[in-house]
């Protein structure tokens, strides 16, 4: 074991390093091919090291670690990547959600990454026949043995579900802070990390959504959607309109009494762009789209221009946003 390569990762997961080009030069060095088994060694090293129960800046910096290194893993073009420890999907997905895995040191799984990458929405079928459609952005991770003597699979972002039927072998979709639990039907998960909200909408059949460290399950009905606010920590049931929540299968945009931020975010997602502005440029005001598929991201935004009474320019992967009103 190289000691030097430990306290890389040690230092970064212990939130030492501040400067953002420093963050930067960690993350390339940890997707790098170079030296890849030390690294893969040192993470299991450090996940065996870490107390059974993380605090949150633990989590933080995990989540952050999750999110840029599959930002850089979806520029190599990648799709598929077999993790050799569990520990090491334990260090990308949400501390919490890995207990299963955790209680069993000595099954040492190998587990299956998927990713969408921005801008697409990808298909993809499990073992056992159920067909995924993932959402942009979208990271499922499952163990290779799925199907066989499990169901389970990890997600962070969005994805639809149709469930191929096994009442021996429920399938468990897990994120953070909730799990999805079904025996054949259909069913959208969004648990982007950035998002205040994860969401389970039930599209047919019947779901129970089970939330961490809380007892009880909520057993959903069609068109219910489950909203969890991990800010607060309390969630809602609402009927939605089962169009709109599936819109994005379609490549289409749908807001409903959507804030501006809420709206900006979901673009970010879709055109791995980010959005510069002043925290006071926008209000509570809610708006409502839709954008069709054949809309460019200068249709969308020409329109957001004229509704919200904004100028905007965009310089590479960014768009600066400014205020219309005269001063």
């Amino acid at each position: 074991m190289d000691d030097h390569v430990k306290k890389v990762l040690e230092i970064y997961t212990r939130s030492e390093i501040k400067d953002p080009s420093d963050k930067e030069g960690f993350h390339q060095w940890l997707v790098d091919e170079e030296r890849a088994q030390q690294k893969e060694d040192a993470l299991f090293d450090l996940w065996n090291e870490t107390p059974n129960i993380p605090g949150d800046d633990t989590i933080e910096s995990l989540n952050q670690l999750f999110t840029k290194s599959q930002e850089l893993q979806k520029k190599k073009e990648k799709k598929f990547v077999v993790w050799k420890y569990a520990a090491a999907i334990a260090l990308l997905i949400s501390v919490g959600s890995f207990c299963y895995w955790a209680a069993k040191p000595q099954a040492d799984p190998r587990f299956i990454e998927y990713f969408a990458q921005a801008g697409e929405v990808s298909s993809l079928t499990l073992p056992d026949g159920t067909r995924i459609s993932a959402n942009s952005g979208t990271v499922i991770l499952y163990p290779e043995s799925f199907g066989k003597d499990n169901r389970t699979l990890y997600i962070s972002g969005e994805a639809n579900f149709k469930v191929v039927h096994n009442a021996e072998l429920p399938f468990v979709v897990k994120s953070k802070d909730f799990s999805v639990t079904a025996l054949g039907t259909e069913f959208d998960v969004s648990a982007y990390p950035a998002d205040m909200y994860y969401t389970a909408t039930l599209i047919n059949g019947s779901i129970k959504v089970n939330r961490d460290h809380v007892s009880g399950d909520i057993i959903l009905k069609v068109s219910d959607q489950f909203a969890y606010n991990k800010t607060t920590g309390r969630y809602s049931i609402k009927e939605v309109n089962l169009y709109d929540a599936t819109s994005w299968q379609r490549g289409e945009f749908v807001f409903r009494a959507s804030t501006m931020p809420d709206i900006l975010e979901a673009l970010q997602k879709k055109y791995a762009i980010s959005f510069q502005y002043k925290s006071n440029l926008f209000n509570d005001d809610k708006y409502n789209f839709r954008f069709k598929k054949e809309s460019t991201l200068t249709d969308m935004m020409d329109i957001i221009k004229a509704v919200a009474g904004i100028n905007y320019e965009k310089t590479g992967d960014v768009v600066y946003l400014t205020s219309r009103k005269l001063k």
